[in-house]
């Protein structure tokens, strides 16, 4: 008996929360007008708000007769060159250091090459004997090789960065080369 009383009292209270549901949704919407039918005589002729104005369509009547539209083809009208040409000065130098980098690169090139040799086990790795600038070294091919190619991609990533710079300051890495 209980339950079904808390049942019917809960039935009751329903609906007046439901209208209030409704009521509370959009203040916004209840001050807004109401949108004019087209069917209605005082419609008026346009629905849109007036903040919003209509956007111009073009057409190729209004581009002939609007006057000329670019001017940045035209030589005359340039005072100054579209692109200037790179500081000789400056590609030298770019140029400069790029090939002492190729130097080097070429160098850890052979040096890796030769490695590579000897852990193969080829015959003829020393072709013409030890280097007489550098010493023996007592550290194991594998962390010579290791060390090598850390350095080698050290260096690309140099070179790279150098040809970022110079691309960036306007020269074309063709002149670097």
């Amino acid at each position: 008996m209980i339950r079904r009383f808390s049942f019917v009292l809960l039935l009751a209270g329903f609906p007046p929360f439901l209208c209030c549901a409704q009521n509370a949704q959009d203040p916004a919407a209840a001050k807004s007008p109401a949108i004019p039918t087209s069917s209605s005589p005082a419609a008026p002729a346009s629905s849109v708000p007036a903040l919003e104005k209509p956007k111009k369509v073009w057409t190729n009547e209004d581009i002939k007769f609007s006057g000329p539209v670019s001017v940045i083809g035209d030589p005359e009208h340039q005072k100054y060159p579209m692109t200037k040409p790179p500081d000789p000065a400056l590609v030298a130098k770019y140029r400069a250091s790029l090939q002492k980098l190729q130097g080097q690169l070429e160098d850890v090139n052979k040096q890796l090459k030769s490695y590579q040799d000897f852990t193969d086990g080829k015959a003829d790795v020393s072709e013409g004997g030890r280097d007489v600038s550098h010493s023996y070294s007592r550290t194991p091919v594998g962390q010579q090789i290791a060390k090598l190619v850390d350095k080698k991609k050290q260096l690309e990533k140099d070179m790279d960065a150098l040809f970022e710079e110079s691309r960036k300051k306007g020269i074309d890495s063709g002149l670097l080369k």
